[in-house]
């Protein structure tokens, strides 16, 4: 990911973008110090004048091209459909947060959603009512969770929630909670307004556990929870 920081020691900026790294000259500040020492004749000033415009404009691009490459990886990170994180950034995420875990021994939670009937529903109404289910669902996990917390949609009609640094019995009593919200969600389907169910699986966390030992057991519980039928898997329509 694109950033600028400071070289310690020295007051020379570098932007790094990817693996390559562009290193530009110290701060516009610094230079109109220096060049303030020149004489103040006309063409001098002049001289001083272009000078401090070129490095204006340079600071300019620089802030430009920061926000960019901070916005290009954004994208890449998030999922166009729910405005939630994706894979990839469900992925770097919790890879950043095991490590936190690791060295503040810290703990979490994940739950790991995966909608009832969602094929119904596609079969039924149409894709483009599938997708409006799975906005509605991103929706509101994203506005469910606490500003520490992380809503992902892996995909398909797969989410998962992070709870960090999260007590685990009242992350899934949220979880729980936030389920049974989203099965009161109401969904325009032709004539009909359609909801759906899911099941929920959860894994707890520490500094030692693994990001893919961490999504595979809250998956096999998941699935464990729709085989048991812990929620029905049908579609509900009324009206």
């Amino acid at each position: 990911m694109g950033y600028v920081k400071r070289m310690a020691g020295t007051g020379t900026r570098v932007l790094s973008l990817n693996e390559g790294a562009l290193q530009v000259d110290p701060s516009a500040e610094r230079f109109r110090r220096s060049i303030g020492a020149i004489s103040r004749g006309p063409a001098s000033r002049d001289l001083v004048d272009r000078a401090l415009a070129f490095a204006n404009e340079a600071e300019t691009r620089i802030s430009e091209l920061n926000e960019r490459v901070r916005r290009l990886e954004a994208l890449t990170q998030t999922d166009e459909l729910t405005g939630l994180l994706n894979r990839r950034g469900f992925d770097e995420v919790l890879r950043r947060n095991l490590l936190s875990a690791a060295r503040y021994e810290e703990a979490g939670l994940l739950a790991y959603i995966d909608l009832d009937g969602f094929k119904t529903i596609n079969d039924r109404c149409g894709h483009a009512a599938g997708d409006e289910v799975l906005r509605a669902v991103g929706t509101f996990l994203s506005k469910s969770i606490r500003a520490t917390d992380y809503a992902a949609r892996l995909g398909g009609d797969e989410f998962a929630i992070l709870f960090v640094r999260a007590d685990h019995k009242r992350a899934r009593d949220r979880a729980r909670e936030m389920l049974r919200g989203v099965a009161q969600l109401e969904i325009a389907c032709k004539s009909h307004t359609i909801s759906v169910s899911a099941s929920l699986g959860f894994a707890s966390y520490t500094g030692e556990t693994s990001p893919k030992e961490l999504l595979d057991r809250a998956d096999r519980a998941m699935y464990a929870d729709k085989k048991n039928g812990g929620r029905a898997a049908r579609l509900t329509t009324h009206g």
